[in-house]
């Protein structure tokens, strides 16, 4: 009996130790597992601010290395966030935001005459040795598909109308607001509208300015003429000014096409340093703006009421009139 209990306790006896060295190496590969694991977080959370600080994702050598590391611990490893390509892009000029387009009249104010430009021929010219007489001011550009070669081919229809002579008692002067307009342009400008008038116009009652955007704002600006670039092209009113022969802005012509009766007044006007009634006032009375149709509209009905109370107050007048003489004592 006792060498069969001696050889069970023999055939069991193996089986305990074997768990505990069981038990002993799962413990130990825990620790060796979460150790590893908690040097592989280590790594990755070293990775992640050290990608934040500089702004630009890992490198693929770093997220192989990376990769391989979680491939050995069987864990996921944070990824690093993706960093969006830095797109770069150039601030506005607060300078040009601010810009308004329109027109601000400053009648009795003087141009500044200081301000630097070229002639068709290349040869930098002060505007004060441009306008010594009577000054009809064009603000156009050349590349303008519109407006501008509208306003500019209506003259070519009126200036020989004019009742005056040019070059002698008034002169027109084309200002591009185009900084990238050349000399070379505005010289083929003028022979191009000189030749639609037969070149029976001559050259000197009509020149064609270019230069630097400096010089540019400081003319537009003592004009109140406010523009705006749009790409190739300008978002700007359509005006012409009359300026005297000391500078002084003596009217404000509105339109694409200016009338030879109006261009003569304004002339008149600019060589006799008088200052004229705007047509702007009348039409700002008379005409409101159209947002939907985006044009103005003679405004039927304020022209209508300023003419009922017209009437009324003559009625009243008259009314007024009457019964004093009603009150008036016969002989």
């Amino acid at each position: 009996m006792r060498p069969i209990i001696l050889l069970l306790v023999f055939l069991l006896l193996p089986a305990p130790l074997a768990a505990q060295t069981g038990v002993r190496q799962a413990r130990e590969a825990a620790r060796a597992a979460s150790a590893q694991e908690q040097a592989t977080a280590g790594q990755a959370e070293q990775a992640i601010p050290a990608a934040d600080h500089s702004g630009h994702g890992a490198s693929p050598d770093a997220q192989q290395e990376s990769g391989a590391a979680a491939d050995h611990s069987m864990h996921a490893v944070p990824a690093a966030p993706a960093q969006a390509p830095h797109v770069h892009q150039e601030p506005a000029p607060a300078a040009q935001e601010a810009q308004d387009i329109g027109v601000t009249e400053k009648l009795g104010g003087y141009i500044a005459a200081e301000a630097v430009f070229l002639d068709e021929s290349g040869r930098p010219v002060t505007i004060g040795q441009i306008v010594d007489k009577p000054t009809i001011v064009v603000p156009i550009y050349f590349s303008c598909p519109n407006v501008c070669a509208i306003i500019q081919s209506s003259l070519t229809q009126v200036l020989p109308d004019v009742t005056l002579t040019p070059g002698v008692d008034f002169q027109v002067v084309s200002v591009s607001f185009d900084e990238t307009d050349t000399p070379e342009l505005a010289a083929s400008q003028r022979r191009n509208y000189l030749a639609a008038m037969d070149f029976k116009y001559p050259e000197s009652g009509w020149r064609f300015l270019t230069g630097d955007e400096k010089n540019i704002r400081l003319l537009t600006d003592s004009l109140g003429f406010g523009f705006r670039r749009q790409g190739k092209d300008f978002l700007h009113p359509v005006v012409v000014m009359a300026v005297s022969p000391k500078g002084k802005v003596v009217r404000y012509l509105y339109g694409t096409k200016p009338l030879a009766f109006d261009l003569t007044m304004a002339a008149t006007e600019a060589g006799k340093e008088q200052i004229g009634l705007s047509v702007k006032r009348v039409l700002a009375y008379c005409f409101s703006y159209d947002p939907a149709g985006k044009r103005y509209a003679f405004n039927f009905m304020k022209i209508t009421a300023t003419g009922i109370l017209f009437i009324l107050g003559v009625l009243l007048v008259s009314l007024l009139l009457a019964g004093r003489k009603k009150r008036r004592p016969r002989n």
